[in-house]
């Protein structure tokens, strides 16, 4: 064998090598040494989850579903009626957009046709923007419209919410 296959072999030879192991550096002493395929996709994150004492279970975070925005409650009442594919709820959530509303009563009027009226006199304002009712029974229920009884300050606006 003359020398320059010789020469040519080695080369070649420790070319392949070193691409067989590549050697990444962190840039932090004692850091861990994060070597990647590129030639593999990325894993996909894990979506949130909670800690329950046992095991990993998701987060479920309920959404209010907006039924409806008074600008001025008219005559001493404002009605939202509820579409029935809305779903079923478990609690209504009052809450000022702006300026200040007095909320003397809140009727709920069920699919069923049963009625539940809530006695509040309460003020919706800045310093207080929420009012929560529970509703009637240990269970969701349809709503059929939801009747806020109370007056408004001039260029006030509150939102009826349901979970």
């Amino acid at each position: 064998m003359n020398i320059k296959a010789l020469i040519t072999l080695l080369v070649l030879g420790s070319s392949s090598v070193a691409m067989a192991h590549p050697v990444s550096y962190s840039g932090f002493e004692g850091a861990p040494v994060v070597t990647r395929d590129h030639r593999m996709p990325a894993p996909t994150p894990m979506p949130a989850t909670a800690y329950d004492g046992t095991h990993h279970s998701p987060v479920f975070v309920p959404q209010w579903t907006t039924l409806g925005t008074a600008s001025q409650i008219s005559n001493g009442a404002m009605k939202f009626y509820v579409s029935p594919s809305a779903g079923k709820f478990t609690m209504l959530k009052l809450q000022t957009a702006a300026g200040k509303a007095f909320i003397k009563q809140v009727q709920i009027k069920f699919s069923s046709g049963a009625t539940q009226v809530v006695a509040l006199n309460q003020y919706l304002t800045a310093a207080s923007p929420i009012i929560t009712i529970d509703l009637e029974g240990n269970k969701a229920r349809s709503i059929r419209n939801v009747t806020v009884v109370g007056k408004n300050a001039w260029q006030s606006s509150f939102r009826v919410l349901a979970i």
